[in-house]
């Protein structure tokens, strides 16, 4: 299958993030912005809320902001930096007065441009990624968790309890410690104990 397809949301995209950049003193506009603007569009009234079809809404629109980001590029008059939180549409001039240029090797580009990712993902694949994107989520916050405890990886309950306790009372609002700090070693050993 070929990689490149022309994507019909890319007049649509455009045209949004055109708007966007028009508006004084404008906020981060993110990738949930323009999957709102573009809710009604035809393209997205094929498929349906479920978690399949929300893949597929998110997969055009993250292809047609790679496309459009690569045809500008190659046009060499606008830089389109595409983050989760904020989409910037800038002309290359105030780029290269920032000194940064939107990386073009993101193996996230590599697959939102894969077409196949479009076509050949079922509702179990879908369900995978959700499934190891909550299982990284969790890692993450664990090892937070240990990190804020001063523990390794391979704490057992016993030593997280122990260490809750000692940092608990040394950090204790009522024996003179931060209230802050002492919440952030709660809130780790609550986590780490569930």
């Amino acid at each position: 299958m070929s990689d490149y397809q022309q994507n019909p949301l890319i007049p649509a995209i455009l045209a949004v993030l055109k708007q966007n950049a028009q508006q004084p003193n404008q906020s981060p506009f993110g990738i949930h912005h323009l999957l709102a603007s573009l809710g009604r569009h035809p393209c997205f009234a094929e498929l349906d809320d479920g978690e399949l079809g929300l893949f597929k809404k998110n997969f055009l629109m993250m292809n047609g902001l790679y496309q459009l980001q690569r045809s500008l590029w190659e046009e060499g008059s606008l830089v389109l930096s595409i983050a989760t939180l904020d989409i910037q549409l800038l002309p290359l001039s105030e780029w290269e007065q920032k000194g940064t240029l939107p990386d073009h090797s993101d193996p996230m580009r590599d697959y939102y441009l894969d077409w196949q990712h479009y076509y050949e993902t079922t509702e179990e694949d879908v369900a995978a990624l959700l499934a190891s994107f909550w299982l990284r989520q969790d890692g993450d916050a664990r090892q937070e968790a240990l990190t804020t405890l001063q523990l390794s990886h391979d704490a057992t309950p016993r030593e997280i309890k122990q260490r809750y306790q000692k940092l608990a009372q040394e950090h204790h609002p009522d024996r003179g410690g931060d209230q802050g700090c002492f919440m952030e070693i709660r809130a780790a050993y609550e986590l780490l104990k569930a």
